[in-house]
């Protein structure tokens, strides 16, 4: 049952059961005046309860009883966070409750597809569905913010990271990055007190994935251009789209660690973009400067933080020297309030002040976590999310009336699926129950799920190379096999940057071996990262990058196999075919003569955009009403596609703008629009995209956003690399 409390205090006079922003940080100022110096430098500050050693209840109540936590991360139980919650007030004199956070990146217990797999869906309206599920999961728990979406734009797959960003374009990273937003918080501010969303913390500000050589936190120096034309514009649709809290990144900007950069946090973030939430440091980033030195102790670090438009101060402790700045008056306590009123006013929104108990209902977790409406709607997603890389001769979709085969050392392994993040939520254990839930979060595999569908006529079996050798054993299946291969899960995450992006070698035995035995080769490739697959596409006959999918993977992957659902993912992230191709990116700056190396081709194994259906897809020549528009005016442009092939699908239909001639070097052609369509074999639908003048704009000499009269062509096709265009031009 759910623990209704009254909390005889101001706060819970000052709460109401839903609000708006502008209500929420009028009720934290007039609390703030009520707090000491101690208090207020104490809310500022968030924990890792798994750091607090062998005796973490001691750890986080002898903070609580000095004043020192405002918030908390990696409590994963309902019951745990009504402890903390009951210690929390019964011994903070306003009776300010704790707000519990988590690094939610894909999901929750019913795991998202990674990052850059939900990008590859190319569909707002199933990610925000999806990510709604995990905002569910995670308020019945108890969480109620997420450092989540991950919005960095990299153009370097060595970066360990680059699974957890939603792909290579600004428009395409923002699109994805906003319907995230709105999955976690609602539409509104108001739904932030339903009990079903959670804030989202839109991370890292700014510019954390320019890296040298893919190698974390090396700083790599970048022009204000890059920062507002690469960087920007993600970070922008999700504040547009409601984000209430950000993360500064651990990298610097023009020399400045970004946790100091007044221009990044205060003129940019705060006054231009109009940010009003709360801006919480990165792990430990206070001290890290310290390390870095570009500070000579954490009170130094504290002051510049604050100054700069820091709020939180993750770990390090040193908001805790905040009181003493403000006394020897080196802060001014207008600035400590100010972050002080961000970070009650999240509170307020949530509905913390009127029911602390709201967000850790044991019973209501049973019924969330892993239910079947959250698998339906990740289901929904994941489908979309997996890309068809070659299917050469229509091998796909595979009939369950004949004998299959199947191996690989993914073929039957949970962990996988979630992309190794059921060994931090679940501790690894097999048969681990969900902590307040009765669902078991056991997800299926491949092998699981082809089983329901081909039974006894699967095959599936590893290859043993010692016994097919002494001809005691033959490769499994028939004529067909499906390679469940791929990256260790271990490969990829934060410090994991690879100089080399390719499988282990004990990986392509088992492909190589298939193709000697003269077996026809359906791949399915598992994959936390763009990685170099050459081998595997030429020697395969059907490749389907399935990347880490989360808990429906399994299902997902076996209905598009069986041929119960027609794949239509699209490529986020361009595929190299070496290493010396990145950095790799299809909207490169102009340049007079093609650039490349002299032993490779210029040319990606798999463009950004791409991907195969079963069906295939006619696009007639864009058309426009005229030639010539008067800048200001909205383009409209149709193209026609067909579906010419045997079965339904699903197109996603790509614009890229490329403008001619600028006043500033230009890039070869940039992703400015696309939209999902559905056609029945035989149909065709006439797609109208109207472009207004941003669409056009560029950032001038000066810098400033601008729509410049000239030529631009217009191409609209299947992916990135499409010439079926036509031409425009703008005039004043």
């Amino acid at each position: 049952m759910k623990r209704i409390i009254a909390i005889a205090t101001v706060a819970a006079a000052l709460s109401v059961s839903a609000m708006n922003l502008d209500e929420a940080e009028a009720k934290a100022r007039a609390l703030c005046a009520q707090m000491t110096l101690e208090e207020k430098a104490g809310e500022l500050m968030v924990y890792d309860y798994r750091f607090f050693g062998d005796d973490p209840w001691s750890a986080y109540t002898n903070l609580v009883n000095k004043n020192e936590i405002g918030a908390l991360m990696r409590v994963q139980s309902a019951s745990e966070t009504r402890r903390l919650q009951d210690y929390k007030l019964a011994h903070s004199r306003l009776k300010i409750p704790l707000i519990i956070h988590e690094d939610i990146t894909h999901g929750w217990v019913t795991t998202l597809p990674l990052q850059l797999a939900m990008a590859c869906s190319w569909d707002d309206a199933a990610v925000e569905k999806g990510e709604a599920v995990a905002a569910r999961e995670a308020a019945a728990l108890g969480i109620n913010l997420t450092y989540s979406p991950q919005v960095e734009v990299s153009d370097d797959p060595r970066w360990g990271r680059i699974g957890a960003t939603l792909g290579e374009d600004p428009y395409l990273s923002g699109r994805m990055a906003a319907a995230r937003v709105r999955g976690d918080q609602g539409r509104t501010e108001a739904n932030l007190a339903d009990g079903e969303h959670v804030v989202s913390c839109v991370k890292h500000f700014i510019g954390y994935s320019s890296l040298q050589g893919g190698k974390d936190y090396r700083h790599m120096d970048f022009s204000r251009r890059e920062l507002l034309e690469t960087h920007l514009p993600p970070h922008r649709a999700a504040l547009d789209a409601g984000a209430l809290a950000v993360m500064n990144a651990y990298t610097a900007f023009d020399g400045v660690p970004c946790n100091f950069s007044k221009y990044l946090l205060t003129d940019l973030l705060r006054n231009e973009l109009g940010f009003k939430g709360q801006l919480i440091t990165d792990w430990t980033t206070l001290q890290f400067s310290i390390d870095e030195g570009a500070a000579t102790d954490l009170a130094d670090a504290a002051k510049r933080g604050l100054e700069a438009g820091v709020d939180m101060d993750m770990i390090s402790r040193a908001f805790l020297e905040l009181p003493r700045l403000v006394r020897e008056g080196q802060v001014d306590e207008a600035a400590l309030d100010a972050a002080v009123v961000r970070s009650l006013a999240l509170k307020f929104l949530t509905g913390l002040f009127d029911d602390p108990y709201k967000y850790c209902d044991e019973e209501k977790a049973k019924k969330e976590l892993f239910s079947e409406r959250n698998k339906r709607d990740v289901l929904e997603l994941t489908r979309e999310s997996i890309v068809l890389l070659k299917n050469a001769g229509g091998i796909l979709p595979l009939s369950t009336n004949r004998v299959v085969g199947l191996t690989g050392t993914w073929m039957d392994d949970e962990d996988v699926m979630r992309g190794g993040m059921g060994k931090d939520l679940f501790d690894g254990g097999d048969d681990a129950k969900v902590d307040g839930g009765d669902a078991d979060p056991t997800v299926d595999t491949l092998k699981v799920a082809m089983l329901r569908r081909w039974g006894d006529k699967l095959d599936a079996r590893p290859i043993d190379f010692k016994r097919i050798a002494r001809g005691e054993a033959t490769l499994p299946g028939d004529d067909v096999v499906v390679l469940a291969i791929g990256e260790p899960t271990g490969y990829t995450g934060e410090r994991r940057g690879r100089a080399r992006i390719t499988l282990p070698e004990s990986e392509l035995e088992n492909l190589r071996a298939l193709k000697r035995g003269g077996k026809k080769i359906v791949s399915v490739v598992f994959a936390g990262r763009p990685f170099i697959m050459n081998e595997i596409v030429w020697l395969s006959d059907a490749v389907v990058l399935a990347w880490y999918p989360g808990a429906m993977g399994g299902e997902a992957l076996a209905e598009i196999l069986a041929g119960e659902t027609n794949p239509s993912g699209k490529l986020a992230q361009s595929i190299p075919l070496d290493v010396g191709q990145i950095p790799l990116s299809y909207r490169e700056k102009r340049t007079f003569i093609a650039c490349g190396y002299a032993d490779i081709p210029a040319q990606p194994l798999s463009p950004f955009g791409f991907g195969l259906s079963y069906t295939t897809f006619a696009y007639g020549k864009p058309e426009v009403a005229q030639s010539v528009f008067d800048i200001g005016e909205t383009v409209e442009v149709a193209v026609k596609v067909t579906n010419t092939g045997t079965v339904a699908g699903r197109e996603v239909v790509q614009l890229y703008l490329r403008d001619e001639v600028a006043s500033v070097l230009p890039r070869e052609r940039e992703l400015r629009e696309f939209t999902s369509i559905w056609l029945s074999p035989g149909e065709t639908k006439t797609v109208t995209f109207a472009l207004p003048p941003e669409a056009f704009a560029l950032y001038g000499a000066d810098l400033q956003r601008v729509v410049e009269p000239g030529s631009f062509t217009v191409f609209v096709g299947g992916d990135a690399t499409t010439t079926n265009s036509v031409s425009v031009v703008l005039k004043k």
